[in-house]
């Protein structure tokens, strides 16, 4: 979908809050479903969390990305996912589970070619109760996710160490460049 567009990188380092940036203004945005599915996951003490199970945990993931894939199909404009189908190989390999599933999906669940991604930065980067890797391990997974998205063979772009509405100022600008 040449107007579906993606935003990812490590963790921590503020893709979030630059898609609130972007929301607020005319851009259609796709929140990444790790955070919703730990927090409705915490909420009942179900099983779909990391610690528990981490099969459960990505393969929900993988469902909600397909949904939000699918729900915005034919919506008018472009759309920014925070985190797209490839981002859950990731997941599988960080977990050690068979990604098979997750590449196939990713193969079929094509996003427009331009990748936006946030590399890692330590000044930002915080934990809470969803985000509770370390620095390293949210930096050693940003750097599988772009080796996913460039196996797949996506233009990564490199999203500048800015201001939040110079970074969306970026983002939004290229997408316009793009389609």
């Amino acid at each position: 979908m040449q107007h579906f567009f993606v935003l990812t990188g490590a963790m921590g380092s503020g893709k979030s809050t630059v898609c609130q940036y972007l929301e607020s203004g005319s851009l259609n945005v796709v929140a990444e479903p790790a955070r919703q599915i730990l927090m409705e996951q915490r909420c009942f003490d179900g099983r779909g969390i990391p610690s528990h199970d981490p099969q459960l945990f990505t393969d929900l993931m993988l469902s909600r990305a397909l949904y939000a894939y699918n729900q915005n199909r034919h919506t008018g404009g472009s759309v920014l996912f925070d985190r797209g189908v490839p981002d859950m190989i990731a997941y599988a390999e960080l977990f050690r589970l068979d990604t098979s599933a997750f590449e196939r999906a990713a193969r079929v669940y094509r996003y427009n070619p331009t990748v936006f991604v946030m590399q890692d930065w330590a000044e930002i980067y915080t934990t809470d109760s969803e985000r509770t890797m370390t620095y390293e391990q949210a930096r050693d997974f940003g750097r599988s996710v772009r080796d996913v998205y460039r196996r797949l063979d996506y233009d990564l772009v490199e999203v500048p160490r800015v201001s939040v509405e110079d970074r969306g100022a970026f983002i939004a600008e290229q997408i316009k460049m793009r389609l």
